[in-house]
């Protein structure tokens, strides 16, 4: 078993290579998902319904598929490190030029470009993960770098209310995109591609890592033939589509929480505290569903099993929702968790499955497609809201999206040792 090594933090690979992966994408998500928090405001300036204002935040997910598969080649041959920090420097700037926007039309064209500059980012840095940790790690490692996704809202939700009680939504995207530029010189500082060339790491912990690493590698049979045939290895399939039903009510969620708890009569500055207890929540679900899966090296169910339990809480949301804000917060903090639960055996699965040189395009290819579900899911909220008056018929078709991509992912074959199924491609 490999050591942790936290007494000097700067040379352990869990605080140097994961903790700065982990600050870079909380940073990531806040620049995407604050719009959330700014939504009443925006829909009032711009004079936007519900489905336009779902449409044109949804178009994020149109831009997020360009460089999904291209990215993840470039990591997996070239360099994660520095593809992650030209997006970085890119999303940042996009960010930053939200707070220019006047018109639908601008707002489009703004979430289309910081999805285009968004798209590589999550691909590239679980390759990176990939390079850096065992199969008996790995759980561990991306849960804890995805736990950016619960962390992100539990601070930019509140810190987005109170800049938005004193200031306003413009000031809002200024003040949240400055964060990660300067983040991107601690980027080039900390990271390594692979622990092959590093001097910070102690000897005998670096050379124990690259054996065990390449002995994985070994174990699993090299990709032969062109790497796009990758895309059709039936589990990648399955997990891209699994990914496209399950993220079309998360992100259906995400965007609109903030407004669904508003619509409960409390304060824009209650509801930035409030809709960070369901992230908050997820923290601990994240954590235990990984180490859970380490331990028993099975990654499928345990995604499968936190997938179905967030479908079943979204529709109690919904079947609930008249009795109160904290009914409502309360459904919702258990599907936004248990939801939250399925990242670290989620994305676990693939580097399992799939040889490291196209292991990017498989992954590219599942949070591209995955992700398309996030140009629906706003979309469809934002209508049930102008059509019915209330979130309530969305809630439902939210948490039935869940159950059905938990059981698009039952027919998967793997192996509690990963390696078997990859690909011979020819």
């Amino acid at each position: 078993m490999l050591a942790y090594n936290l007494s000097n933090p700067t040379r352990s690979r869990w605080v140097r290579i994961l903790g700065v992966a982990f600050v870079m994408y909380v940073l990531s998500y806040i620049d995407r998902v604050n719009i959330a928090m700014a939504a009443p405001a925006i829909r009032a300036e711009l004079g936007l319904t519900g489905l336009q204002y779902g449409a044109a935040i949804g178009t994020f997910f149109w831009g997020y598929l360009v460089l999904q598969v291209p990215a993840g080649r470039l990591a997996g041959v070239w360099s994660a490190k520095w593809v992650i920090f030209g997006l970085l420097v890119l999303w940042s700037a996009v960010s930053l030029t939200t707070a220019l926007v006047h018109t639908e039309g601008e707002l489009i064209v703004n979430r289309v470009a910081l999805g285009i500059s968004e798209g590589g980012v999550l691909t590239c840095t679980i390759v990176l993960i990939r390079s850096w940790f065992t199969r008996a790690e790995r759980a561990r490692a991306n849960t804890l770098f995805l736990l950016s996704l619960a962390v992100g809202p539990v601070i930019s939700n509140p810190v987005s209310g109170l800049v938005l009680e004193y200031f306003d939504w413009r000031t809002m995207f200024v003040v949240e995109a400055i964060p990660a530029l300067i983040w991107g010189g601690v980027w080039l500082w900390a990271i390594s591609d692979d622990p092959r060339k590093v001097t910070w790491m102690p000897a005998d912990e670096k050379a124990a890592l690259i054996a065990a690493l390449d002995a994985e590698i070994a174990s699993i049979r090299p990709a032969r033939g062109h790497w796009l045939r990758t895309l059709m290895h039936p589990a990648i399939l399955l997990l891209a589509a699994y990914n496209f039903a399950a993220l079309a009510a998360e992100w259906g969620v995400n965007f609109w929480l903030p407004t669904v708890l508003k619509e409960t009569g409390v304060s824009i500055g209650v509801v930035g505290f409030l809709s960070a207890v369901p992230y908050a929540v997820g923290i601990g679900a994240m954590l235990l569903v990984a180490a859970s899966s380490d331990r028993r090296q099975e990654r499928k169910w345990h995604m499968i099993a936190a997938t179905a339990g967030s479908g079943v809480f979204l529709i109690a949301a919904q079947l609930f929702g008249g009795a109160g804000t904290f009914v409502t917060l309360l459904c919702l903090t258990l599907a936004v968790g248990s939801f939250l639960g399925r990242f670290g055996p989620f994305w676990t699965l693939p580097t399992e499955i799939l040889p490291p040189a196209v292991a990017g395009v498989g992954i590219g290819l599942i949070n591209g497609a995955g992700n398309l579900g996030g140009v629906f899911g706003p979309s469809f909220f934002g209508y049930v809201r102008d059509a019915t008056g209330s979130f309530s018929m969305a809630l439902l078709v939210g948490g039935l999206s869940l159950l059905v991509a938990a059981a698009i992912a039952a027919p998967l074959q793997t192996t509690p040792t990963g390696g078997r199924l990859a690909p011979v491609v020819s």
